[in-house]
């Protein structure tokens, strides 16, 4: 079984910073993605957390991350824009192009920014969340290579292709849905891999189809995608208007993250904002977002549920007590950060 020890996050973002920029990053873009990976840690998404960093560095070291990438736009009608992420670091690509359509909502309400050629950019939340300080709503989706059966196929095809979406309030915390269309993220069963562990039933087939608890086996097979038929037909959509819409690739075209290090992903991503002052006044929509949240938290509970939960609500806890008590890293993230931090000659950060 997986052992916790606690980390400071700002010890674990400054290792990770130093160890991308050892690796070629540029310091601006290494603190951006130590930023985005230390928010999914904080928020208790370990697989896009730290756990990350040591296959940036390789696919840094490797040459497939251009560490000099600009976010290159080839299209520009205003509201909407296609970009060109030059296979630059994911998680620094992905936050300009969000912040890209952020500043053009603020001119024409609602934007959308469409970006091919990407990498691996970690936890979209990190993203959706950025719209949230402008007054508005935010949107990301990615598709990825094939990992996923479609309904009813039993070979791969898909990615795990998220979906993330933010939702500013007033008093309440934000709501947030950040999802696979896979029953589980990929990493979460490399993860079970790494440490040993099995995995429920309902998260994989192997290789025949058939289901498994066996990590590895898993991970030969195909990963499901969430509520049958309903997950896949979304799935589907996010490699298509994620993927082809900007011109881009579809899942089976995409290089996988730990395969092929020398090869640029070719990920597809999509990122939307909508202003709020465009639709109403950011205080009254806010404060219906309050009174929204709090009816649907008063509720009755369903039988064995302790209360309603909504989305995001869950990760704004632990981040608040991951903050003040330190964030709570799987044997394999810890693990990583120590085989990383001796590729580079860095010490890796110590429990708090």
């Amino acid at each position: 079984m997986s052992e916790y020890r606690r980390y400071a996050a700002a010890a674990l973002r400054a290792f990770c910073a130093r160890a991308l920029e050892r690796a070629g990053a540029r310091t601006g873009d290494a603190v951006m993605i130590a930023d985005g990976l230390i928010a999914a840690d904080l928020r208790g998404v370990h697989s896009h957390g730290a756990l990350r960093v040591g296959i940036y560095v390789d696919r840094l070291r490797a040459g497939s991350i251009n560490p000099g990438a600009e976010l290159q736009i080839v299209r520009d009608s205003g509201a909407v824009v296609v970009a060109d992420a030059q296979s630059g670091p994911g998680i620094a690509m992905a936050a300009r192009a969000m912040d890209l359509a952020i500043a053009r909502s603020r001119t024409h309400g609602i934007a959308a920014v469409s970006v091919r050629n990407a990498n691996h950019c970690g936890m979209l939340a990190f993203f959706a969340m950025r719209a949230l300080p402008a007054g508005a709503v935010g949107v990301a989706a990615s598709n990825g290579d094939s990992l996923v059966a479609p309904w009813g196929a039993r070979a791969k095809f898909l990615g795990t292709n998220p979906l993330a979406v933010a939702v500013p309030a007033k008093e309440e915390p934000p709501v947030v849905l950040d999802m696979a269309t896979s029953v589980v993220a990929h990493g979460r069963i490399k993860g079970a891999a790494d440490r040993g562990e099995a995995i429920p039933p309902d998260w994989a087939v192997d290789a025949a189809g058939r289901p498994t608890t066996d990590p590895l086996q898993a991970l030969a097979g195909a990963l499901l995608p969430f509520g049958g038929f309903k997950g896949s037909g979304i799935s589907i959509l996010v490699d298509l208007i994620a993927g082809l819409l900007p011109g881009g690739r579809s899942a089976p075209e995409i290089v996988p993250l730990y395969q092929r290090l020398s090869e640029p992903q070719g990920i597809g991503q999509l990122f939307m904002t909508l202003h709020v002052d465009a639709f109403d006044s950011l205080e009254a929509f806010t404060r219906r977002v309050d009174e929204a949240v709090r009816r649907i938290r008063a509720l009755p509970p369903a039988a064995g549920a302790p209360r309603v939960i909504l989305p995001g609500e869950l990760e704004h806890l632990r981040a608040q007590d991951y903050r003040a008590q330190g964030i709570p890293l799987p044997s394999d993230a810890v693990a990583e950060l120590a085989r990383t931090g001796s590729l580079l000659g860095l010490a890796p950060p110590q429990p708090a």
